[in-house]
């Protein structure tokens, strides 16, 4: 039950047979049972490229996560394995990345072939886990597991006029420098601020508030070229932060002023500028003229007087008849389908995406391995 609304609402999780009246529950839950067996389906995954408009894998065939393999291993196997083996095994020679992902290629293309530096693994090339994003659904950010997906890349002719850095700089969630700024401690305390920033509950109500305290931590620190760790409340993301010299300003601009060309790729790297403001949804209602079907006749305006008050009412001419007014909901479009069905039944209640049930579970799923036909 979500504490805010008081709605009902059903979450599943993955279950898996042990033996008789024994299971162990893998995963988190999820919104469908299909997403909750996800992670498990060791079939090839893909997504439509919309470059090319075609089939593009993302996860080959028989690879699973680290973290799911570990919680396998754990939960099945009572295997546990430490931080070590696991970034070990992560390391190896068939692990990481895929090479052939668009998304992969592109950025490869960028730093080899044109040239462009990635400037927060230039200044910090051992820092680690310096992530900008975070699954906020899953609070990932409270135990600092995401990903650093928001990059300033420089060219490499402009890299003199950067900013020299050194590690001191980097944010550690507090006033007081770390005594090792690189490592993964460090970058646990700056980004949830030092335990100041609290993980939301699962049972729904949003993102937890956070103090005057934790949200000026955001700006605590020295310009430099690194990472602005705003609130989880701001967003899923993170600010990353670009400082350059005075010399850039003076050599590259000349007369100290910098301004973006007016050319047709400058243009087209500048999509935001093309949307219109939340001011234009507010416009008069009969400023713009629109075509008509069937002859009808845009509304007129007439006034009546009663009891010394002016009424503006809006007619249509063909029948004669008031329209109905208009609501501000009414300017942003209404959603053609209705709510989700809440559930009807215990609100305490768990559905388990079970790992026998053949509608849900994919064909060739690591699932399939465990449990009693």
């Amino acid at each position: 039950k979500n504490p805010s609304t008081k709605k009902t609402f059903d979450r599943f999780i993955a279950r898996v047979k042990l033996a008789e009246n024994e299971y162990v529950t893998l995963g988190n839950y999820e919104d469908t049972a299909e997403d909750a067996l996800g992670c498990y389906d060791i079939n090839a995954q893909c997504y439509i490229d919309p470059s090319n408009d075609t089939s593009a894998i993302y996860r080959k065939a028989n690879c699973l996560s680290i973290d799911t393999l570990a919680e396998l291993m754990a939960k099945i196997v009572n295997v546990t394995w430490d931080n070590k083996v696991l970034r070990q095994i992560s390391e190896s020679s068939d692990s990481g990345l895929n090479p052939d992902l668009p998304s992969y290629m592109w950025m490869k293309s960028l730093l080899e072939d044109d040239g462009m530096v990635d400037v927060f693994r230039h200044f910090y090339p051992t820092a680690e886990a310096r992530f900008t994003c975070w699954h906020q659904m899953k609070n990932m950010r409270y135990s600092n597991a995401g990903g650093r997906i928001d990059f300033t890349l420089v060219d490499k002719a402009l890299l003199t006029h950067v900013e020299l850095n050194n590690n001191a700089l980097l944010r550690c969630g507090r006033s007081n420098p770390h005594d090792n700024p690189l490592g993964e401690e460090a970058a646990l305390l700056a980004a949830t601020a030092s335990g100041l920033f609290v993980p939301g509950t699962f049972a729904g109500g949003g993102i937890a508030d956070a103090t005057k305290r934790a949200l000026d931590t955001q700006f605590a620190g020295k310009a430099h070229s690194g990472m602005i760790y705003t609130p989880p409340s701001y967003s899923d993301h993170i600010a990353i932060s670009l400082l350059m010299k005075t010399s850039f300003r003076v050599e590259c601009a000349g007369n100290g002023e910098l301004s973006l060309g007016g050319d047709a790729s400058t243009r087209k790297a500048q999509p935001h500028k093309k949307q219109r403001s939340v001011a234009s949804f507010f416009s008069a209602a009969g400023s713009k003229s629109s075509s008509t079907s069937s002859g009808s006749v845009s509304s007129s305006l007439s006034s009546s007087c009663s009891g010394g008050k002016r009424t503006i009412i809006s007619q249509d001419i063909n029948n004669n008849k008031p329209s109905k007014k208009k609501s501000i909901h009414s300017y942003f479009g209404e959603s053609k389908g209705k709510s989700t069905k809440e559930s009807a039944g215990n609100p305490n209640s768990t559905k388990f995406a079970s790992s026998n049930k053949k509608s849900h579970t994919a064909r060739n799923s690591v699932l399939k391995h465990f449990g009693k036909k």
